[in-house]
């Protein structure tokens, strides 16, 4: 494998790896990915990725952290879980914080060919490494938000969680994401009745949080099922 340090080219406006490089999809190829075998060898792709930290921090990026950042904190107790709490549709769902490696912005989706799961959306582009991407909302069975948020006085921002179950990444999008929460074992409920019978397959408890009941996503059921998912 040849790795390109010593030449410089200009960065294209629309990024070679994502037209003609091995993430995109137009003819003719890049006739330096013979050489290369990778974009992430070649010093094109390099000098784009060392410009990504030059753009302007974002505007409602800057906005929910100052709201997050904003929030009281919450005290950490002895012997609690972490998890991540976020919304899916009209529903807010908690996962555990280990599962959780990153947080981003909403990534493009590209569907795979010949796939007719609901669960499975398709691939996406997270920094340069395609990661599998699902609908945790199909696979819930929680429909689309019935009411609407009001982004003026309640700062909402779609999100993608990058998640790792048995090594292996996924990717999925939420509707919005309040933070980290800290709960003891002994405060988390059984599941209410009310709670859908698919959703309530993959979640091992409530949890209380503001005046909300919120899910608890079992990460073995879940895990099990993703495996199944890419396997079919």
């Amino acid at each position: 494998m040849t790795i390109d340090t010593h030449k410089h080219y200009p960065v294209p406006p629309d990024g070679c790896w994502n037209t003609i490089g091995v993430w995109g999809k137009e003819i003719p190829r890049c006739p330096r990915l013979e050489e290369l075998t990778h974009c992430k060898n070649c010093s094109v792709f390099h000098a784009g990725s060392l410009k990504a930290y030059d753009r302007a921090i974002p505007e409602d990026y800057r906005d929910e952290w100052t709201r997050v950042l904003a929030q009281s904190k919450e005290a950490f107790v002895q012997d609690s879980k972490s998890v991540i709490i976020f919304r899916i549709g009209d529903e807010w769902v908690a996962i555990a914080t280990g599962l959780c490696k990153e947080i981003s912005r909403m990534m493009k989706i590209h569907r795979l060919p010949h796939n007719k799961s609901q669960i499975l959306r398709g691939v996406v582009n997270n920094g340069g490494e395609i990661r599998i991407c699902f609908s945790l909302g199909n696979l819930l069975g929680i429909a689309k938000a019935s009411q609407v948020f009001d982004a003026v006085f309640h700062s909402v921002y779609s999100r993608m969680i990058v998640m790792e179950v048995a090594g292996r990444p996924y990717v999925f999008p939420v509707s919005e994401i309040s933070g980290l929460h800290y709960y003891r074992e002994e405060d988390r409920g059984a599941l209410p009745k009310t709670v859908l019978a698919s959703a309530a397959s993959y979640m091992n408890g409530v949890i209380k949080w503001e005046d909300k009941n919120v899910g608890c996503l079992d990460e073995a059921l879940l895990t099990d099922q993703l495996e199944r998912c890419i396997r079919l």
